[in-house]
């Protein structure tokens, strides 16, 4: 028996964002070397999918009317596509970034991609809804489904308990929030404040290089990496220097940023940075890492930066907003007001959420099951096309290596301007891990 659960508004606003180009749908990559083909990537696709209610749906109805239905849904999309010199990994991620989902059929799709040069590695990329994922939750199934393909290729007994029982959809986070006393009043004074903070701050934002209309713009892309050494003495500087990693980042992007809007010239600067949170363990009772959903919101920082640049102040800076705004529970209230700062962008498309944003889920742990197959690196991008001038990065450690993936939507921001920002922020922690004693 088919059922329909209205979309509540936060997983309306990733909807009607799925339908700007994609814009906020998660993208997951791994890179993995050994003998997987799509006769095991469909099986363990078609094992996933028996154990996640949600990847068994599909949204319908019009905007106003978005009802998630497990009726007449298809088997996860899968795709083979190769790459070489004249059809780069960055070209087939970027195309990921910029095509919608086809909610009406289903919620996530999965590409295999070969390397003709090396055949030996392969890519996993998978594209997921964010109305029903967080990049928690994205990552875990990614890496669920690599494990399940570690299983069947390597011949091994695979033994699954898979959702026969009738679908049972999570308790709906709106009402988990008025359990918490978190509720639209609060929410609706909240947001008030935050413009009012935001018109007295008077944020600046990256120069707009070309304004375009939002149907024309896409998500750009690159990557960096910290090395094994550098992402271990972040670490542990960020403990000597009573901050967090989070801080650490914000407080290159913001510096970074900074620089360039400054353009050589001695001024203040104000600006913000958007952190993003992981509501599980603040949620009570607590929600089960294996709950799939949009468990994830927000804090914005604002800072005052002026020529002469204190990396560790800075970090502090972050850190203690952050804090403040923890214990206010104010990532609650910006998730339930989120629809409507959604919507007021849209119809101002030059008003700047942040400046800058910066989403880290830390270091991944990943059951380790031996076989056949080698889960060499794995990392997630949101895409960003809709929202112009925030430059942003998305941030995962694996195998001890920082991995992060920057992302603009262009052509507001160039991809020249791109890569000089990524490389300038890899520089500012690099000279940072480098020059500071502990």
């Amino acid at each position: 028996m088919s059922k329909l659960k209205k979309l509540i508004p936060s997983e309306q606003v990733m909807e009607i964002l799925n339908r700007y180009g994609g814009s906020l749908n998660i993208v997951i990559i791994s890179r993995i070397k050994g003998d997987i083909d799509e006769k095991i990537l469909r099986k363990a696709l078609n094992l996933v999918q028996a154990n996640y209610p949600y990847l068994d749906h599909r949204i319908i109805g019009g905007l106003e009317h978005l009802h998630f239905t497990d009726k007449e849904t298809q088997n996860i999309p899968l795709k083979i596509v190769y790459f070489d010199k004249n059809h780069s990994l960055q070209n087939i991620i970027s195309k990921e970034l910029n095509t919608p989902l086809k909610s009406n059929k289903s919620l996530l799709r999965c590409l295999l991609v070969f390397n003709k040069k090396n055949p030996e590695i392969k890519y996993l990329i998978t594209t997921i809804h964010h109305a029903i994922s967080d990049g928690l939750s994205s990552i875990r199934l990614q890496s669920e489904i690599f494990n399940y393909c570690q299983i069947i290729a390597s011949d091994r007994c695979l033994e699954v308990t898979t959702n026969s029982s009738p679908v049972s959809y999570p308790l709906s986070l709106d009402k988990l929030l008025l359990k918490n006393k978190i509720n639209i009043i609060n929410s609706a004074w909240f947001l008030l404040k935050l413009r009012l903070k935001m018109f007295v701050h008077q944020t600046e934002s990256l120069k707009s290089e070309k304004n375009v209309a939002i149907e024309l713009r896409r998500c750009g892309i690159t990557q960096r990496f910290l090395n094994p050494d550098l992402t271990q003495k972040l670490l542990k500087l960020c403990q000597v220097e009573n901050t967090t990693v989070q801080g650490a980042l914000c407080s290159a992007m913001l510096i970074i940023v900074a620089n360039k809007i400054r353009n050589n010239k001695q001024k203040k600067v104000n600006i913000s940075c958007a952190s993003y949170v992981d509501l599980r363990r603040r949620i009570k009772p607590e929600i089960a890492p294996e709950n799939m959903g949009m468990w994830a919101s927000f804090l914005t920082s604002f800072h005052t930066l002026k020529s002469e640049i204190l990396f560790w102040e800075i970090a502090r800076d972050v850190t203690a907003q952050i804090n403040k705004g923890l214990k206010r529970k104010d990532m609650f209230k910006s998730l339930l007001m989120l629809r409507k700062l959604v919507e007021n962008f849209l119809i101002d498309s030059e008003t700047s959420l942040a400046t800058t944003s910066v989403t880290n889920i830390g270091r991944i742990k990943i059951p380790e099951i031996k076989g056949v197959l080698t889960l060499e690196e794995i990392s997630f991008i949101p895409s960003n096309v809709i929202f112009n001038k925030i430059f942003t990065v998305a941030v995962a450690t694996f195998n001890e290596k920082m991995i992060l993936n920057f992302t603009v939507s262009q052509p507001s921001i160039s991809q020249e301007t791109l890569d000089s920002l990524a490389d300038n922020v890899i520089l500012c922690l690099t000279e940072i891990c480098d020059n500071t004693v502990t």
